[in-house]
């Protein structure tokens, strides 16, 4: 590696910085319950998803030990046999893979082609009774893009299904934007598209943002008490840890969030500045994962390669909805302006040797 100082690494996805040391956390009685979620959680629990709920302007919450766990507790106990679930071809693999768990209840699932929801909802042989459930991520780093959120609502409202977001990216991030020109206040896609909740099962992991492992489910009263009654991983598995709540109620309670969500603001629209000003072409909207399109994954390697070897440690993506692949760097609240000097001088002295080779 170039250089005797530590690398400047880009890949992970902790956006705000924050790391919560143990000394810096709520002491706690009892590390777990050693019973089910189902028969009792710690009282934690339900603060952290009051907290959550509240900054949707969401009915009710609830608590789940990590998305994996939340989405398949979704799709095992809201669609009915004979239902539909209609999945975004693009969507992160572990919604897919709970949406096939649900094919041996009776439940049909269908894709359709990324972010383009079809006009009309199929026609089924099911009872008319049958419902639609429209599933999506929030937002999807491949192309930078959030999901046709309101579209998807007005599908799934016809017949009496709803629209299950997986929102774990951009939770922390993107939300309700007072003015143009921010990231939002962190509640998810839903709002910084200026739509409400109703309608919506949505899931958001806090282990990005807010470094936090731990998930929580937002939705109408009704669906959120099936969810805490019938949701399959709550009888067959741990509540979240003492550890994981205390982390997560910090990390929202933090007093500084508002504030280095508008330095990632700051930092990512500086990045994008610098990446166009090299010549790379930008993905999509901005987001603190900032990346440009590689024509294929060797190419993308090979940049990968030479910038590690200088002492900046980024990212390859092979998105789910585009062919080719991506250099991508992350950005945190928590890098420093030599960090990003560091990853552009890089990438300029790359550029350079590839043109010169």
């Amino acid at each position: 590696m170039a250089g005797s100082h530590r690398p400047a690494d880009f890949t992970s996805a902790l956006f705000l910085g924050q790391h919560h040391p143990s000394a810096s956390l709520a002491p706690w009685r009892e590390f777990t319950t050693g019973v089910p979620a189902a028969l009792r959680a710690l009282p934690a629990a339900a603060e952290l998803a009051s907290a959550v709920a509240k900054s949707q302007d969401a009915s009710a919450a609830l608590v789940s030990r990590s998305a994996l766990h939340g989405m398949m507790d979704v799709l095992q106990s809201l669609p009915r046999p004979g239902d539909l679930l209609l999945v975004d071809e693009g969507a992160y693999p572990l919604t897919r893979w709970a949406c096939r768990a649900s094919v041996p209840r009776g439940v049909r699932v269908v894709t359709y082609p990324h972010f383009q929801p079809p006009a009309v909802i199929p026609p089924s042989r099911a009872a008319h009774s049958a419902r639609t459930w429209l599933v999506t991520d929030g937002w999807c780093q491949g192309c930078g893009q959030p999901a046709p959120l309101a579209r998807l609502k007005e599908l799934a409202a016809c017949t009496g299904g709803q629209v299950i977001v997986d929102d774990s990216l951009a939770f922390g991030v993107l939300g309700r934007r007072p003015e143009p020109g921010s990231f939002g206040d962190g509640s998810g896609t839903l709002r910084w598209q200026g739509l409400e909740h109703d309608g919506v099962v949505w899931l958001g992991s806090l282990a990005k943002a807010y470094g936090t492992p731990v998930a929580v489910i937002t939705g109408d009263s009704p669906t959120i008490t099936r969810l805490a009654r019938h949701g399959e991983n709550r009888m067959h598995s741990s509540p979240p840890s003492a550890a994981d709540l205390a982390a997560g109620l910090s990390a929202l309670r933090d007093l500084r969030v508002p504030r280095l969500r508008t330095r990632l603001w700051r930092l990512t629209r500086w990045l994008r500045q610098a990446f166009q000003g090299l010549g790379l072409p930008l993905v999509g909207l901005p987001f603190p994962i900032v990346g440009t399109h590689m024509g294929s994954a060797r190419l993308a390697r090979q940049w990968w390669s030479a910038l590690s070897t200088r002492g900046v440690e980024t990212l390859v993506q092979l998105p789910r909805c585009r062919p080719g692949a991506l250099l991508s760097a992350v950005v945190r609240a928590d890098h420093s302006q030599v960090d990003l000097d560091r990853l552009v001088r890089a990438l300029e002295a790359v550029s350079r040797d590839r043109r010169a080779a």
